[in-house]
């Protein structure tokens, strides 16, 4: 029993800030009963702005907003404090629900389902209020057969965070209000004086992308990350996720995501004269399909495109989405530095990359090679043979000759000229100065004839003698 009125029957849904209830009042009647999570009540500002749904919801005054009959806070027992609001029963579905359960719905319904909500944004955006939370968990789909009691097929859920554009918003404590994968880009980013209705534009059409694509405009490791990069960051053109997508559609969904306000459509009544349109062209492809049968050889493009039309019914993979989340000042600035590019995926942390060794194995190779090429250049450039001498030629015996000491022209002699070619021959050293120092030019000169050299013998006590290998006697050979 909450606040000694309301038995809470069974569990509807649970969301960020608040539980919903299947709930009987001791008069009879049934309604749904929205209880705000026992540690938000404890806040005086957010009970207000819990409250303050039920207002901005019927100043709409329209029945595609579901009803707020009460609103109360609990003042006795165990749950006092706790805010509650009253609001009538719906029968049927979210659209996130029938997302996860399927099948999931073609882009003529969505734009259908658009066209209905856009009806309420146009009401609620001439009253100054605009919703900043829509999202496929605030659009709820009725049951045709209770469309009729409630007045509408599609119903707008979760006027908490509307904003009343006249003065009347309380000032919030955070910053950027909403859920991150549907946020335009001033909200994100926290610009609450450029919030108007072209924000809930966005936001419905990132609805639309979701469906389509199966995937968010942007995709974060954490919420602030999102957060930054939707405040940053410009929506993906949708046929560049999905190629499939219907050019009717695709106009709709593009221009609505434009990351400037002012390349939006202007207002709700724009965008749904533009969505109407787009359902009349869809609906006239259709119908071209139907009644025109292409040739066999153009059948293949055919069935790829019903083959992605058939995987578009197959259920979207649940995908969990952050709640309804406030984002500090403090949150957004630690975020400015954030790194906007991918990360590298090879690299991971704590984790050293292996290095290939291929560049060091090249290196070595070129470097022999190198090598090679230097040594065989270096061997190429070794002496010529001896050649006979002449009367420039060095004496024999490797020895200088001084400038002052004459060369026979006809012996090669040095130290005779003319006819003068009788040199005493050098005295032959002793064995025991075998290792002094050389013997002298003169003794050089007295190898054989024509100036060849002569070969030393060995002498008997194993050495030969320097320059000469006289070994005591003196031959010619």
């Amino acid at each position: 029993m909450l606040d000694d009125k309301w038995t809470l029957e069974r569990l509807l849904g649970v969301g960020g800030m608040a539980a919903v209830y299947a709930a009987r009042h001791r008069n009879g009647a049934r309604a749904a009963v929205k209880v705000l999570h026992p540690h938000l009540s404890r806040h005086k500002e957010v009970r207000e702005r819990f409250q303050r749904e039920g207002y901005a919801a019927n100043q709409v005054d329209h029945p595609g907003v579901v009803k707020v009959l009460d609103d109360d806070v609990v003042s006795t027992g165990p749950e006092a404090g706790t805010a509650y609001i009253v609001m009538e029963l719906l029968e049927g579905q979210s659209m996130q629900d029938r997302l996860e359960r399927g099948p999931s719905m073609s882009e003529f319904e969505f734009l259908g389902i658009a066209d209905r909500v856009l009806d309420v944004l146009c009401a609620a955006h001439a009253r100054g209020v605009v919703h900043r939370d829509l999202k496929p968990e605030n659009l709820f789909l009725v049951r045709e057969d209770a469309a009729a009691l409630s007045g509408a097929r599609v119903k707008v859920l979760d006027f908490g965070l509307a904003r009343l554009l006249q003065g009347q918003a309380i000032t919030a404590y955070g910053l950027a209000l909403g859920t991150p994968s549907f946020m335009s880009p001033e909200q994100a980013a926290g610009r609450l004086d450029e919030i108007d209705g072209r924000t809930d534009l966005f936001a419905l059409a990132a609805t639309g992308f979701r469906l389509r694509t199966g995937r968010r405009i942007h995709e974060g490791a954490n919420v602030v990350e999102l957060v930054t990069k939707m405040a940053n960051l410009p929506a993906p053109p949708i046929r560049a996720v999905a190629a499939d997508v219907s050019d009717p559609f695709a106009r709709v969904v593009d221009r609505a995501l434009a990351f400037r306000r002012e390349d939006r459509y202007g207002g709700a009544a724009d965008m749904q004269a533009d969505v109407r349109r787009a359902m009349s062209e869809i609906d006239e492809l259709s119908a071209t399909r139907l009644e025109v049968k292409p040739p066999d050889e153009l059948n293949a493009p055919r069935r790829e495109q019903h083959a992605a039309s058939e995987r578009a019914k197959e259920p979207i993979e649940p995908m969990t989405e952050p709640a309804t989340i406030e984002i500090s000042r403090r949150d957004l600035e630690a975020t400015t530095r954030l790194q906007l590019t991918p990360r590298n995926p090879d690299r991971s942390v704590g984790r050293a990359r292996r290095r290939s060794i291929l560049p060091w194995v090249t290196l070595a190779l070129f470097g022999g090679l190198g090598a090679s090429a230097w040594f065989d250049s270096r061997s190429s450039k070794t002496p010529a043979a001896p050649q006979e001498p002449s009367a420039s030629s060095e004496p024999l015996g490797g020895f200088p000759r001084s400038p002052e000491m004459p060369v026979d022209a006809a012996t090669g002699v040095i130290g005779a000229s003319g006819s003068d070619s009788s040199i005493a021959p050098a005295p032959t050293p002793a064995l025991g100065s075998m290792h002094g120092p050389p013997p002298t030019p003169a003794a050089s000169a007295s190898a054989g004839h024509h100036g060849k050299p002569v070969k030393g013998k060995a002498s008997k006590s194993g050495h030969s003698h320097p320059a000469t290998g006289s070994t005591g006697d003196h031959r010619s050979q």
